[in-house]
């Protein structure tokens, strides 16, 4: 079991590597911090002119900002933290030449630095959207959080196991992007599974980047809960990730620094 100085010495570690990730994705761009909110109100704004056109009003009864904000925000929490954590291994390998340096702790520290910037992005656009009229509605706050909690862990979790096993399969650096690309229009983010029938929407919910845009989306209004969300499906699908993830990690570990 881990001693306290242990434990406080891996903090430190992983606050180190957390604040050296923050100046190398921001540090060094113009628009500094202010490009990941740019990235996530880009697509809010291009969908929310489809949408506009299309003549298409948002389901559930949330206003269209909170109903996209919602999908883009979470699908940018899952992907990012699953590309970052997948190329932790090979783009650090002169760091984990340092005892002190896991793959596990950079993975960490690029999983909180990705949530928290996701998460104060779609604090400042619906922010941005109150100040402008739009109404903001949380039905249920400990959902909310639980849902966010959920997809960081689970991009934590499959940027693991992918990562391990990338590192023995270099093609998977390839062939993911082409994955989550194909996933991107599969998980709900501009659009409601409720609109699909219950035999298409069932198959649609076994992915579980749906689910949990699926529990924010219920979590943020009054009118509507998910007839297909699963709580406790996505939790099981999330720490199987997590499971496997640091089994793997564990195992290139050692490979890593032998």
């Amino acid at each position: 079991m881990a001693t306290a100085p242990a434990l406080d010495t891996q903090a430190r570690v992983i606050i180190a590597l957390a604040l050296r990730e923050v100046h190398t994705l921001y540090g060094g761009k113009s628009l500094g911090y202010l490009w990941a909110i740019f990235q996530t109100a880009f697509g809010v704004a291009v969908f929310w002119a489809v949408r506009y056109f299309a003549h298409a009003a948002a389901p559930h009864g949330m206003t269209v900002l909170t109903y996209l904000v919602s999908g883009f925000g979470i699908w940018n929490i899952i992907a990012q933290n699953l590309s970052k954590c997948m190329a932790a291994i090979d783009g650090n390998r002169a760091l984990l030449t340092f005892p002190q340096v896991t793959p596990l702790d950079i993975m960490l520290a690029r999983c909180l630095v990705v949530t928290s910037t996701q998460v104060v992005s779609m604090a400042i656009i619906l922010g941005c959207g109150i100040l402008f009229g739009y109404a903001l509605q949380i039905a249920d706050l400990g959902l909310l959080i639980y849902a966010i909690f959920l997809a960081s862990l689970l991009g934590l979790g499959l940027g693991a196991t992918l990562g391990s096993l990338a590192f023995y399969v270099p093609a998977l650096h390839q062939i993911v992007p082409m994955i989550m690309r194909l996933l991107f229009f599969a998980s709900g983010v501009f659009y409601s599974v409720s609109t699909f029938s219950h035999r298409v929407g069932d198959f649609l919910m076994l992915n579980p980047i749906m689910q949990i845009i699926e529990l924010v989306r219920t979590a943020l209004s009054n009118s509507y809960t998910s007839p297909y969300a699963d709580v406790w499906y996505v939790t099981q699908v999330t720490v199987c990730s997590l499971f496997l993830g640091m089994l793997l990690e564990r195992y290139v570990r050692r490979k890593v620094t032998q």
